[in-house]
């Protein structure tokens, strides 16, 4: 029984990615989805940094460092120095990234409701509190090792 869980996992994760993906593409939206991710980021984190993103997304500063040069060419994100750190930039969306991330987060819910059909609120609650322990419980084996 156990081992189906990885399986149960990763057709989730994937399940989820290619909807998203499903969606964006017949929306006329193409973005990678660490792109995504750095929107959602920059919207939600106060005074955000690219360290900021590297350490909420559990990757490398190298790797947001080019996601971010992209996101600003395509003028969705606008860099400004920190006051604070001078060797460091602050990041926030422009309205061309204010009006993607929009249209992103409806596509989101739009996948929401369409894996979540059939479920009861408490199955969906469920869910989320076991896949937050299982989350927390792999989090303290891998600070463990």
């Amino acid at each position: 029984m156990k081992e189906a869980i990885a399986e149960a996992l990763h057709q989730l994760i994937h399940g989820h990615r290619n909807q998203m993906r499903s969606l964006t593409t017949s929306s006329g939206i193409s973005i990678p989805v660490n792109h995504i991710r750095s929107l959602k980021c920059i919207d939600k984190i106060p005074n955000c940094s690219a360290r900021d993103i590297a350490h909420k997304l559990s990757l490398d500063k190298s790797q947001i460092t080019r996601v971010l040069k992209d996101l600003v060419l395509e003028g969705y994100v606008e860099k400004h120095p920190d006051p604070n750190n001078h060797r460091s930039q602050l990041l926030t969306l422009t309205k061309h990234g204010e009006a993607l991330l929009i249209k992103l987060t409806d596509l989101h819910h739009q996948s929401i409701e369409a894996m979540t059909a059939g479920l009861n609120d408490q199955q969906i609650a469920d869910f989320i509190k076991i896949s937050e322990t299982m989350i927390s419980n792999l989090r303290k084996s891998i600070e463990n090792n």
